[in-house]
């Protein structure tokens, strides 16, 4: 096809615009989306095992649970997505580090094998609320990238920024695998192995549901990091 306007003949690429490299919002951004890849996947790769050693439900329904928090995800994603596009992004990495923290310390680490129904009911709701909250924190790299354009120059490329943030979360996701190993030893020595905690706290698996719940909570730390800021800023 002929192009409307000609070609140049010569041409030169368009230089690199690593500004935002520079600003503290880029990496408290980022350091929430790292802290909370360490502990995002753990839930999913340790979920259907404790399902059946701990709570002593069938093989089938730990995978059932699995495959309700991916489910959720996509809802999760949609909601918190739409909700970056009216609000401070801080303010949603907030709502979506407090749901998936709440989750995992009431619903994951309360589900001991006191009753196979009780057990049942909580991870289910875990499965629904980590997954929908947990689930939904990529969806707000849209706005993270929003924030740091507003901040740095309108010309930045926002396929660089994407590219690191997904980077961070690969970081977790290796790390989180030997690590989850390590907590999982030291919960062995804190716990019995299998079924016999009334709660999930006290199983082999009480470190992991603790280091996972803390995680979520610092997925926000965007936010305290800019409420610290304005409390300093306001006093001096």
């Amino acid at each position: 096809m002929r192009p409307r306007i000609p070609v140049s003949p010569s041409s030169s690429a368009r230089r690199l615009d690593l500004s935002f490299l520079r600003l503290a919002t880029f990496w408290m951004l980022q350091a929430g989306n790292i802290i909370q890849s360490f502990g995002y996947f753990l839930p999913s790769t340790y979920l259907p095992s404790y399902a059946t050693t701990t709570v002593g439900l069938p093989a089938t329904m730990g995978t059932m649970l699995v495959s309700l928090f991916n489910a959720t995800a996509v809802f999760g994603g949609i909601v918190l997505g739409m909700l970056c596009d009216r609000f401070a992004v801080t303010n949603i990495l907030l709502l979506s580090s407090i749901g998936s923290a709440l989750s995992v310390f009431l619903f994951w680490g309360l589900a001991g094998n006191e009753t196979s129904h009780t057990g049942i009911a909580l991870l289910t709701l875990f499965s629904i609320s980590y997954g929908f909250f947990a689930g939904g924190f990529s969806s707000t790299w849209s706005g993270i990238i929003t924030q740091i354009k507003h901040d740095s120059s309108p010309g930045m490329e926002t396929g660089l920024v994407f590219g690191l943030l997904a980077g961070g979360r690969g970081i977790g996701n290796v790390v989180s695998g030997p690590l989850s190993t390590l907590l999982l030893r030291q919960g062995s020595v804190n716990g019995p192995h299998g079924s016999g905690g009334v709660t999930g706290y006290a199983t082999q698996y009480g470190t992991l549901i603790i280091f996972t719940g803390i995680t979520a909570i610092f997925g926000g730390w965007s936010w305290m990091w800019r409420y610290i800021s304005s409390v300093i800023h306001s006093m001096c």
